[in-house]
Order: C-alpha cells, then structure tokens, then sequence
C-alpha cells in the first residue's frame, strides 16, 4: 500500500510541473497537501498509461472544463513534457467534432498565450503540413479507409447506418468527410493519441453512448483494458470523480461484451 510519504516523494520527483506562483497553499494549506500528493504523486505516476498520454487525457478534460487557469498550466506541463506546439494545437483540432467549436477555439487560443511565453516554444511553432484533400467525396473515401484500418469494418458499417446519416445525411457526410478523413489523417498526432484525447472528451462530457463505441475501436486498436480505464482517471481527476466511475461501468460492459 502506498504512505502518504510515499505520495509526498513522487510529487517532488514531478514538481517540474507543478503551478507556479500558485495561491492555493496560502489560501488552503489543506487543499493543497490533498491536492499536490495526490495528484503528482498518485494519479500522475499510477501504472497503465505513460506521463505523456496522461498529458493529453488532461488537457482533453480541461477543454471540456475550460477554465483558462487549468488548461493553460497543463498546456505548460505538456509542453516541458516534450510536446511540440502543433502536437498541443493538435489536441483541439482532434475534438472538433467531439466538443464543438466554442471550446476548442478557447482552448488553441489559452494554447497560443502559453506558446508565446517561451522563445524556445515560439520557435517551435511551425505549421504541419496537411495532405488536404480537394473533394468531400475524397474525404469520405479516405476517411473510410482509416477507420476500417484502425476498428474494422463494423466501425464503417455503424457511421453508415447511424442515426445521423439517416435523418440529416448531407451533414453527417460533411463531419464524417472532415473528421475521419482530414483530422484522422493529420501527422500531428498518432492514432493512439488521437484516441485518448476522444475517450478522455467523450468521458468528461458523459456521452456514454458514443464513448461505449469508442471503448471498442480503442480495444480494436490495441489499447489494453488498464490502459482505457487509466484514460479516464487520469482525465476524471480533473473533471470529476463521478465521472470515472460512470465511465468505468461503460467500460466495463463493453470488456465483457467482447470476451477479453
């Protein structure tokens, strides 16, 4: 069993990251000596998942959260982690289509302001270039593709007879054409990465639904059950504990549903 001394050290071995100038140890000492142990010292170095993924988990929630304090310290964090710039900017045009608009506009501009605090992170800040395609024929074709390469042809099979390609087809093709097809396919993030900043959204914004289906693809990708389940207290810790727990009983349906 792990002491509180025990979460006292690792916070220390992490406190690179932790928030500078922070108020909260003069304004509630005791908030603080539950905050820092256990979030440094216990969330943050729990097996199952590496330090830069938990990164991304974070930031994901904190863009459902959007508070302008929360987002920019773990933009920080993830960035002196060795993120890229474009790999944080990344992170907000991957939820897109699973946040909306308003949040992640909010969330590259924090994202900005934090980049311009350092020369060297400014200098860092080069555009990637995206293999953009001309149609949205083109677009549904490769996003086609990549969903049948990373989950199957179920995957395929659920956007084609979703509820929204039946009722509002014209737009469902559109989302579907830019998010699987031009999003998906970017360089700035890696599949697994992309994953867990979805599951990590889906899970703080309570769409159990669609993070069931998410749950399977990560499976189908090759995701381990620890791993899904240290996405969402990685980004829960941060949301809202009420939310792992629900989110662990959705996961835990869909583990038993395909057997593993």
């Amino acid at each position: 069993m792990t002491t509180p001394d025990e979460l006292s050290r690792r916070s220390h071995d992490l406190e690179t990251y932790l928030p500078a100038n922070s108020d909260i140890p003069s304004i509630s000492p005791d908030y603080s000596r539950i905050q820092t142990p256990l979030m440094w010292g216990g969330i943050w170095q729990a097996p199952g998942l590496d330090l830069k993924l938990r990164s991304f988990a974070t930031i994901s929630a904190q863009c459902v959260n959007g508070w302008d304090f929360g987002l920019q310290h773990q933009i920080r964090v993830g960035l002196d982690m060795g993120m890229s710039p474009q790999q944080i900017k990344g992170i907000f045009i991957q939820l897109l289509f699973y946040v909306g608009i308003p949040a992640t506009v909010h969330g590259l501009l924090q994202a900005q302001r934090v980049i311009n605090e350092r020369d060297d992170w400014r200098a860092a800040d080069v555009p990637t270039e995206a293999d953009w395609l001309e149609t949205l024929e083109a677009k549904l074709e490769r996003g086609s593709e990549i969903r049948r390469k990373h989950w199957g042809d179920q995957a395929n099979q659920e956007v084609e007879q979703s509820l929204a390609q039946r009722l509002v087809p014209e737009a469902s093709d559109i989302v579907d054409g830019y998010n699987y097809g031009e999003v998906w396919a970017r360089d700035d993030l890696n599949p697994r990465e992309r994953m867990v900043c979805v599951l990590a959204a889906l899970m703080a914004r309570g769409h159990w639904k669609q993070l069931r289906r998410h749950i399977g693809y990560a499976l189908n990708m090759g995701f381990d059950q620890r791993e899904i389940c240290e996405v969402f207290a990685q980004g829960g810790w941060y949301r809202g504990w009420p939310y792992v727990e629900d989110a662990l009983e959705q996961a835990q349906q869909v583990f038993a549903e395909v057997g593993d």
